[in-house]
């Protein structure tokens, strides 16, 4: 009986020492584990606070491209209604011409009044020679407006081009930073 008495408390003795060790190593992992979260909810948030930020300046710029095209669009629109202009007065002035070359048809068929004829005949082939540097100026106008129109094109294409890449590139950045999140602990919290 004494000999089974003194053998009990060095039992339990051990099996609370065993018992604390256990909860210690319990501890410690907990501990471990919830620094392991801590960090991986910290990496996370800056993974996304990178992501917004590239897409808000993403954002700013595609905006910036659209106003640039607006602008761009405005000013062509001035050159085409220009081009109309100068193609209605060069419509005036055909007519013009059309009028003189009949005035002129009149002229000749009065032969007896020969003298008088030339005479105008003179003042309409001054008038048409006029409306012809008319027309030579509308013609260069309309030539000037399509070099500008042409030049707006130009910048146009080269704009979208910059913003299709902006877009790619956007893209590709998105994907590669939400490689961590797809290959990390938490691969298959996120929807691929």
């Amino acid at each position: 009986m004494t000999n089974e008495t003194s053998i009990e408390p060095r039992d339990s003795t051990d099996v609370f020492e065993t018992i604390a060790t256990a909860m210690s190593e319990f501890r410690a992992e907990m501990e471990y584990s919830d620094k392991l979260g801590s960090r991986i909810a910290a990496k996370t948030r800056l993974i996304m606070r990178v992501v917004f930020t590239t897409l808000i300046i993403s954002s700013i710029y595609l905006v910036y491209l659209i106003y640039v095209m607006a602008s761009n669009m405005t000013v062509m629109t001035t050159h085409l209604e220009d081009m109309y202009s100068n193609f209605g007065s060069m419509s005036d002035n055909m007519s013009e011409i059309t009028r003189t070359v009949g005035s002129m048809g009149r002229s000749i068929n009065g032969m007896p009044e020969i003298a008088q004829s030339m005479s105008e005949i003179d003042a309409d082939v001054i008038a048409m020679k006029g409306f012809v540097n008319d027309i030579n100026t509308s013609i260069a106008a309309i030539d000037s407006d399509m070099v500008k129109i042409n030049l707006n094109m130009l910048e146009m294409t080269g704009r979208l081009s910059n913003m299709n890449r902006s877009v790619r590139s956007m893209s590709y950045d998105v994907n590669q930073m939400a490689v961590p999140m797809n290959t990390g602990p938490m691969s298959g919290f996120w929807p691929k």
